[in-house]
């Protein structure tokens, strides 16, 4: 089946060589150049993933809002933004409006392209695990409650909304403090993942969004500890 992608864009010719190049690797790719634009046909129907710009046109954070109606209509859509805006605090806010990654112009088309195919991989994997989920992928950790399959997560009896990516970052750390009582380190998180060319920073910034979800819930929430040299430890039984 031929899988799906949007791309928000101002800038026409930037827009049609990303497309271009997706096209012919076997992508239906859609093109928008403003916000109105994109919303109304996500009205329509949805892509299974979307790239998006964060300044179209005058529309200074046009593509945040784009970000955010889409999480709202189904927040396991990966989207990518893919913008020149290089600051550390609108990439953090990026990741935190529920984007899978934020990436600073120009990227190379390969690269690109393998994180679309990672993502799309995790999309479909977290997809089928949905479909087969069962109370045997129920774990619990003290207040802590997830299933693995649905990647769904309750502390206190109330839903964290994790990212698929966070999810696994926690699974990971999970995974750790069972088999072992350690922590686990950034390259482990990395590799847990699934996304190939992970910065260590980005795995940083998600760990920073995991424990904002938690105290948003819970403002003793403490169960995350950085281990200095090594990466992060899950600490609550």
């Amino acid at each position: 089946m031929i899988q799906t992608i949007a791309i928000v864009e101002d800038d026409r010719d930037q827009r049609h060589y990303y497309a271009e190049a997706l096209r012919a690797h076997g992508y239906e790719v859609s093109e928008y150049e403003d916000r109105e634009q994109a919303i109304a046909a996500f009205e329509q129907a949805l892509p299974e993933l979307a790239i998006l710009d964060i300044a179209l046109k005058t529309d200074v954070g046009g593509g945040y809002e784009v970000c955010r109606y889409l999480q709202q209509r189904d927040a396991t859509l990966p989207v990518i933004f893919l913008t020149s805006r290089g600051d550390e605090l609108d990439k953090i806010y990026g990741l935190q409006l529920g984007a899978w990654d934020y990436q600073t112009k120009p990227v190379s088309l390969e690269f690109l392209i393998v994180r679309i195919e990672s993502f799309l991989q995790i999309k479909q994997l977290n997809s089928n695990a949905v479909a087969v989920k069962g109370e045997d992928a129920n774990q619990r950790f003290g207040d802590l409650k997830i299933n693995s399959r649905a990647m769904v997560c309750h502390w206190k009896d109330q839903e964290v909304n994790l990212t698929p990516t966070e999810f696994s970052l926690l699974q990971a750390m999970l995974d750790a403090a069972h088999e072992t009582g350690q922590g686990v380190s950034v390259d482990d998180l990395i590799k847990a993942t699934r996304q190939g060319i992970v910065e260590e920073n980005t795995i940083s910034t998600h760990i920073l969004h995991i424990r904002k979800k938690f105290k948003k819930i819970d403002t003793d929430f403490q169960c995350i500890k950085t281990r200095y040299g090594l990466g992060y430890q899950w600490m609550c039984s």
